[in-house]
């Protein structure tokens, strides 16, 4: 059954959930609340403004639009802050805050205004329709975000009723407990749902930058880094390699493309190994890598390059005997400068006999 296929598959999310590390779970959910912000910023704005509508069964229920008036007319000051804020940040936890922001300042814009009305005993029907607006908050949440805001949407209740005495305390409650728990589970299976989108994003952009032969990155990381100038601000040194094999065409007409491809082949995987978790392999195109060393000064990556190259040179598991030639700089800060050093640091190491290592 279809249904029985569903469950196993959001048990499967889950298991992956339960696995994920604490930074891989506030990538996660920024990544969601990335996605859906958009969509809960304009559905929240539209509730708030529609908000203001009730002053119309406010007239009803009082005879007059003066008393509920600056009540509900108060949260377009929670609107604009909302619009002030959202337009100044993307962080996660400030556009959160302030979406639950306002969303309880309709709640509270809603009890104010119960306050100044004569029949109270519709103020159940009007809670209900709150949990619309954390339906819609529950898209950019945490599971535990969104009790906590349940929790604070009862409180609200209780707290409004030592002065607005509502007529239906109990059916208020009763009603609102229900719709608390439903609003939670909800998105807890939203958040698996998003988990299976979130990875199948994962393996795209890691297609996008990965080198299908080599399987280390390709130039689109390298556009990437220097876009974002993403090496600018780092502490530690950071040295950048340029590696070549040497007479790489030689090895293509003497042994053909399959295997010059699998000397490439393991090329990536010698450098994938011999390189540090947060180093960067990348193709740079042909029989050409770049290798991004992250806390690592000049000397360091000398050596490193150096013992590499000697490993190359005495393998006994290559597809075909060869050799390698390394060029190195240190990151300067300015990118493109920096890759002009270590090609120019290459091509010394190409005019001075090949099979070796040459720093400028």
């Amino acid at each position: 059954m279809k249904i029985i296929t569903n469950a196993k598959s959001l048990m499967t999310l889950f298991k992956d959930y339960r696995t994920m590390t604490h930074e891989d779970l506030e990538d996660f959910y920024q990544s969601k609340c990335d996605y859906y912000q958009d969509y809960v910023g304009i559905s929240l704005i539209a509730g708030s403004v529609c908000s203001l509508l009730y002053i119309i069964s406010d007239y009803f229920l009082n005879g007059s639009f003066i008393p509920t008036l600056i009540p509900r007319f108060s949260i377009i000051f929670f609107i604009i802050l909302f619009l002030v804020v959202t337009n100044n940040t993307k962080e996660r936890t400030t556009t959160v805050l302030i979406d639950y922001i306002l969303g309880h300042a309709v709640v509270i814009a809603t009890i104010w205004s119960i306050y100044h009305l004569d029949i109270k005993v519709h103020a159940s029907e009007g809670f209900i329709i709150m949990n619309l607006i954390f339906m819609t908050l529950g898209f950019v949440s945490r599971p535990r975000e969104i009790a906590f805001s349940s929790v604070a949407f009862i409180l609200e209740i209780l707290i409004s009723n030592t002065f607005n005495h509502y007529e239906n305390l109990d059916i208020i409650i009763s009603l609102q407990i229900p719709c608390a728990i439903a609003v939670f589970f909800s998105h807890c299976l939203l958040t698996l749902v998003y988990l299976d989108h979130y990875r199948v994003q994962q393996k795209l952009e890691l297609a996008m930058v990965t080198d299908p032969l080599t399987q280390v990155y390709n130039r689109h990381l390298l556009e990437k880094i220097v876009t974002k100038n993403a090496l600018i601000d780092a502490k530690e040194p950071v040295t950048i390699a340029m590696l070549d094999i040497d007479f790489f065409k030689q090895v293509n007409d003497e042994h053909g493309h399959y295997t010059g491809d699998l000397t490439l082949l393991y090329m990536g995987q010698m450098l994938s190994k011999q390189t540090h978790e947060d180093d960067y392999v990348i193709r740079f195109g042909g029989e050409e890598f770049i290798i991004i060393l992250k806390d690592c000064d000049v000397n360091n990556a000398c050596a490193r390059m150096e013992q590499f190259r000697r490993d190359i040179e005495v393998s006994k598991d290559t597809p075909v005997p060869f050799t390698i030639s390394v060029g190195i700089s240190k990151y300067t800060g300015d990118f493109a400068k920096t890759i002009q050093n270590v090609d120019h640091a290459l091509y010394k190491a190409k005019n001075s006999g090949r099979n070796c290592v040459v720093v400028v």
